[in-house]
């Protein structure tokens, strides 16, 4: 009963019976949602128990299969091959844990052990790339079974040792502190993994531009573009004095839309801080140098760093030759490009650097300029091309045990897309023939 009512039970008889029938009734009403409230938790429990059971109750090869296609939804974007990882738990016993890790190495993973000095155990991460098919899985995880069993039999401490399943790497965050930070390394390594195919990132900056490792900013929706719409506008909007660049490709393609999607005020920050601070933040952007690669990354090689220009300078661009506009070369001049040193396959990153909400694939202006990026001579020769676009965001970030506020800069998206990819190529190259009045 509410006060409302207590306070009106000191009027007339009648008045009383009255507020205590409708007290009554109300607490009768609440007490039955309440009853089916329990009872649909109840039923989605016993709904979910019995889900597990028929998961659980299917064979080995059955049950990834399912995990691998869920997991495939997102991860199938990282090309033919996954980083998989087979956790172990060893008990106490470093020999056993050591001799397992070398078993593990000689199979081609690499192995991570740690020792957790509450719980006195070992635990072993053997990670190796691989295809994610239900058979190599089960495979793997067949054999992680019938090597802890061997373990358990040798061990004294059985019960300790179990294998604890396998996973598909960690989503990271790239991050730099403008000020410089001790995480850098990490971050370097972070960001060329995403490059690299190995795992995803996610959007640490929060709405209000705070800075947020352990929660991903949710996405906005897919860019939603139907192409003969968009090639309709495109011809309806040719550009009065189109400019041989790709940059400048790229602006108008943005214009066919720019209406339509952000504030005028987001997309006016967005461009004063590319203009400010892109000199400040060069290192961060392309923080995947030579030094990084040979490290961690042996196989790839920087062959074009076009953030290392500074902001005066004259740009050094490329011509593509055969495609021209009104009789001149278009000039282009990518972020950055990498190459792998054993099978030929280009990288291509396109940067920006923005406030906005990100759509899950990008904005047709970055897909258009990294379009005329894949037409370089030495890029079309390439066995396969993969291209990147990445937008990157600032962040402030308060740390107590220094009491001071960071200025920090994040990589909040990375979309890769195949360049040769047909209904791509098809699209862009009938825009850029549009633009330069051939179409």
């Amino acid at each position: 009963m509410t006060t409302e009512h207590v306070a009106q039970l000191g009027k007339s008889p009648k008045r009383r019976k009255s507020v205590l029938r409708n007290g009554i009734f109300a607490q009768a009403v609440r007490n039955q949602m309440a009853r089916q409230a329990g009872a649909r938790k109840r039923a989605e429990e016993k709904e979910r128990e019995e889900r597990e059971a028929e998961f659980a109750a299917k064979p080995l090869v059955e049950r990834n299969a399912i995990k691998l296609t869920d997991l495939e939804l997102e991860w199938s974007v990282l090309g033919p091959l996954r980083m998989i990882t087979f956790s172990v738990c060893l008990g106490p016993d470093g020999d056993v844990a050591r001799a397992f890790a070398d078993d593990v190495e000689t199979l081609g993973f690499k192995s991570q052990l740690s020792f957790d000095t509450d719980e006195k155990q070992w635990s072993l991460n053997a990670t190796r790339a691989m295809e994610p098919t239900a058979a190599n899985v089960t495979h793997w995880e067949e054999w992680f079974n019938a090597r802890v069993e061997k373990c358990q039999y040798s061990s004294e401490s059985e019960d300790l040792v179990s294998f604890e399943g396998w996973r598909y790497p960690k989503r990271v965050a790239p991050t730099f502190s403008l000020e410089g930070g001790r995480w850098r390394d990490a971050s370097e390594r972070e960001r060329g993994r995403i490059l690299f195919g190995q795992t995803l990132g996610y959007d640490p900056v929060s709405l209000k531009r705070q800075f947020d490792y352990y929660r991903s900013t949710p996405m906005a929706p897919p860019f939603r573009l139907v192409p003969s719409q968009f090639l309709s506008k495109a011809r309806a909007q040719r550009p009065h004095n189109a400019e041989p660049t790709a940059s400048k490709f790229a602006q108008w393609l943005y214009s066919l839309y720019a209406d339509a999607y952000g504030s005028p005020h987001d997309r006016d920050e967005g461009k004063k801080a590319q203009d400010a601070i892109l000199a400040a933040r060069r290192g961060a952007y392309a923080c995947v140098d030579a030094d990084v690669l040979l490290a961690s990354f042996p196989e790839w090689q920087l062959v074009h760093n076009g953030m290392q220009m500074a902001q005066s300078a004259i740009p050094d661009y490329f011509k593509i030759d055969d495609l021209k506009v009104f009789g001149e070369a278009l000039r282009v001049l990518p972020d950055l490009i990498y190459r792998n040193q054993r099978t030929g396959e280009i990288i291509i990153v396109e940067i920006k650097h923005s406030r906005m909400a990100i759509p899950s694939n990008l904005w047709p202006n970055i897909w258009g300029q990294l379009w005329c990026y894949a037409q370089l001579e030495q890029v079309r020769e390439s066995p396969s091309v993969t291209i990147i676009g990445e937008v990157w965001g600032d962040a402030w970030a308060y740390f107590k045990w220094r009491r001071s506020t960071s200025h920090l800069v994040c990589l909040r998206a990375s979309v890769r897309r195949d360049s040769r990819a047909p209904a791509y190529d098809r699209f862009f190259r009938t825009l850029f023939d549009i633009y330069r009045g051939v179409e």
